[in-house]
């Protein structure tokens, strides 16, 4: 279980700073019409490059901090 962790934990947080550092490309044209209606083009481009990459990096520092943790309590 904890390898699992590390190791998801890992790619999310890789994923998540390539997402940060614009190496995953942002399609905003794909989002829905409600969406195209209640935000600009500028806000859905940042919350999907860096308040998705926020969150993906902190999910994978977590993951792989509670890996680390239950590994080593062994």
């Amino acid at each position: 279980m904890a390898i699992f962790l590390i190791l998801a934990g890992t790619v999310s947080f890789t994923y998540g700073l390539l997402n940060i550092l614009g190496l995953t490309k942002t399609d905003v044209s794909k989002d829905s019409d409600m969406d195209k209606k209640l935000m600009s083009e500028e806000t859905r481009y940042f919350i999907g490059r860096y308040f998705a990459g926020i969150q993906l990096t902190a999910a994978g520092l977590g993951a792989i901090a509670l890996g680390l943790i239950i590994y080593f309590s062994h």
